[in-house]
């Protein structure tokens, strides 16, 4: 029996071993599975250091090897005493010594005679003076120069020199007589004027003396002639005219004039500088808005000056059809063949592009604690990769928005673009730290603050998560108060740092601003790599504040109803239907470039236009359906949602956030 046990409990024991094995892997296997999950999980989650008050400053030291003692032989310090111990000075040998050692070891006859020791006694006076030797004869240096190759023979005569006698000081003389103009000649018939053989015709020199106020000089004693080169001075000066004297009265008039000339002219000058330091004032940019609060009637008059500006500054402003290129195309719709679909593409020609128009452009970077530290250490570096695509003659500043404003450059609301001041804003953007809460609504109307130059077009590049957390949070009121408030004043350019940002308010509010949006897909670390690629959009604008409208003989309807800003990279767009049987399109476009108005009536004929597809009526669909949710989202009312679920069904299209606007 105590084999068979033997047997039955190893077995049991190969049983127990084998499950053993297989709860430990799928224990590894859940393990593995909750860290992947963990991972994906809380990948946009920021973990922040531990403050430093709860981080011990214990420091942790290797361990010290084991203490060996030996038994020394000697004194281990005796060598280093004995090296450090000085050496012992040289012994002097004295002078008669040194001399006793030569003697006996010298020959009497090879000695040589030896200065006898200095005696201490008293010298003589009668000791005689020391012989002064003879200096040896000079020897001068032969060849110090030698000419190698003489250029003028020896035998050529010098050049005659021109002799001038010595003229004598005469007393009251004039210091200078230049002997080209006669300047003491009689005034011309006419009283001014050239004289004749190429001098100058003046009035007396009494005459020059008043108007200078300096007393006249008496008449000079007669000048000789000096001799040279074409004779001597014009005849005119032998007998100079006589000088009259002034009285003290004339003198004292002549003064008072001169004194009166002096303080017009100081006055004169100070009128000028006050004007251009007014001048100077007046194109300086004004601070930055202290607070986000918006004057309704100052956005309204800035929106009437680029209106005056493009429409009415000129009754007809400059062609510009050499410096851009269309391109046409359109489709029938065989479902119904009345209905013609067509779109416009608008493009600066690379070969003759218009001038780059400098703008204003200001980067609000989303700073609250919704975006984590992460993200914006990449928006940051992103910022400033942007700011090095400005142009010459743009001007730009930073703000970072959360509960309050923060300015790059709060003591102007626009800075040029130079090295210096792009470096000032990166040593800003550096301190920057993820906290507080996020108004975007009053972000979004901060903007309007800024100044705007009508001669200069204003970009606002906003970088955020799209997330309202904190006053105006319903994103429909948001679009709406901004649409009608903005106007297309100000572009608006929006990029999200994740994937869920609020896509309605960022997609909304553009498309009502000139601008346009992205968002990033990915981890948070590279958040802003999307940042400069859209910037690029509106890098090199040529024509901005464009209108567009078609005559009523084209029988179009175009969206979008605001077209953005023409720049050399980024074309135009424009999508619109009208009657299968039109022939042509008319339509003019007006827009600045700087403080020049373009204006061009325009004539694209559908003989030559490309064939396009079915895409052209979906992408005129999808744009009409933006401006239904745009006017439903300013008047919500159940017709205008009818109309816009009627509209997909029949164009076969998704209404685009569709539970955001309910």
């Amino acid at each position: 029996m105590e084999p068979t046990l033997e047997i039955e409990e190893t077995e049991a024991e190969r049983t127990g071993g084998t499950g053993g094995a297989g709860l430990l892997a799928f224990v590894f296997f859940i393990s593995c599975a909750t860290h992947v999950a963990l991972m994906y999980a809380c990948s946009d989650c920021a973990f922040a250091p531990l403050p430093e008050n709860m981080i011990s400053e214990r420091k942790w030291t290797k361990q010290l090897p084991v203490m060996q003692v030996k038994k020394m032989s000697e004194d281990p310090l005796a060598h280093v005493l004995q090296e450090a111990r000085p050496a012992a000075a040289p012994v002097v040998e004295k002078q008669e010594d040194r001399v006793l050692r030569l003697e006996s070891a010298v020959t009497p006859a090879l000695m040589p005679e030896l200065p006898r020791p200095a005696s201490t006694a008293p010298v003589s006076d009668t000791m005689p003076a020391p012989a002064t030797p003879e200096a040896a004869e000079w020897t001068p240096r032969q060849k110090i120069a030698e000419i190698e190759a003489p250029t003028v023979p020896d035998d050529q005569a010098a050049l005659p020199r021109l002799v001038i006698p010595k003229v004598e000081r005469v007393s009251h003389a004039a210091d200078i007589i230049p002997p080209a103009y006669n300047l003491m000649s009689k005034p011309s018939a006419a009283g001014t004027g050239t004289g004749g053989g190429g001098t100058f015709g003046s009035a007396p020199i009494a005459a020059a003396a008043e108007a200078a106020s300096v007393p006249a000089v008496p008449p000079p004693a007669a000048i000789p002639k000096p001799i040279g080169l074409g004779g001597g001075i014009s005849p005119a000066l032998d007998k100079p005219p006589s000088l009259t004297v002034l009285s003290a009265a004339e003198e004292a008039a002549a003064k008072k004039a001169a004194d009166d000339a002096r303080a017009a002219e100081k006055a004169g000058k100070a009128a000028a500088r006050l004007q251009e330091e007014a001048r100077a004032k007046a194109a300086k940019p004004p601070p930055a808005p202290t607070s986000t609060a918006v004057d309704e009637k100052k956005i309204a008059k800035e929106k009437e000056a680029v209106r005056t500006l493009r429409d009415e500054t000129t009754p007809q402003g400059k062609p510009f059809e050499e410096h851009v290129k269309f391109g046409l195309g359109s489709w029938t719709d065989p479902a119904n063949p009345k209905e013609k679909y067509f779109r416009i593409v608008m493009a600066s020609k690379p070969e003759n592009p218009l001038p780059v128009v400098a703008k204003d452009i200001v980067f609000l970077l989303d700073a609250s604690g919704s975006i984590m530290n992460d993200r914006l250490k990449s928006c940051r570096k992103a910022i400033s990769k942007s700011l090095r695509m400005l142009n010459t003659g743009d001007r730009f500043n930073v703000i970072a928005f959360r509960d309050k404003f923060s300015y790059a450059f709060p003591d102007t609301a626009w800075k040029e673009v130079t090295e210096k001041s792009l470096d000032e804003a990166d040593d800003w953007l550096s301190y920057l730290t993820a906290h507080g809460q996020t108004d975007v609504f009053r972000t979004l109307r901060g903007v309007l603050a800024m100044p705007r130059d009508p001669h200069r077009p204003m970009v606002a590049f906003f970088i955020t998560d799209g997330d309202a957390t904190s006053g105006m949070t319903r994103s429909a009121e948001i679009i709406s108060r901004f649409a009608e408030l903005n106007d297309g004043l100000v572009s608006i350019y929006m990029y999200g740092v994740k994937e869920n940002a609020n896509a309605y308010l960022m997609d909304m509010v553009t498309r009502s601003s000139r601008g346009g949006w992205s968002r990033h897909k990915g981890m948070r670390w590279t958040a802003a790599d999307g940042i400069p690629a859209l910037a690029k959009k509106f890098e090199r604008p040529v024509l901005t504040d464009i209108t567009v409208l078609f005559t009523t003989s084209s029988n179009a309807e175009t969206y979008p109803r605001l077209v953005t800003n023409l720049s050399e990279d980024e074309p135009i767009e424009i999508y619109g239907k009208c009657l299968a049987s039109q022939k042509e399109l008319v339509f003019s476009m007006r827009g600045l470039n700087g403080s020049t108005v373009f204006e061009n009536i325009f004539t694209l004929p559908f003989a030559s236009a490309e064939k396009l597809g079915k895409d052209t009526r979906t992408e005129w669909a999808q744009r009409r359906m933006y401006a239904m949710i745009a006017d439903y989202t300013r008047a919500p009312n159940a017709k205008t949602m009818s109309d816009i679920r009627a509209f997909a069904e029949r164009y076969g299209i998704e209404i685009p956030y569709e539970k955001e606007i309910k």
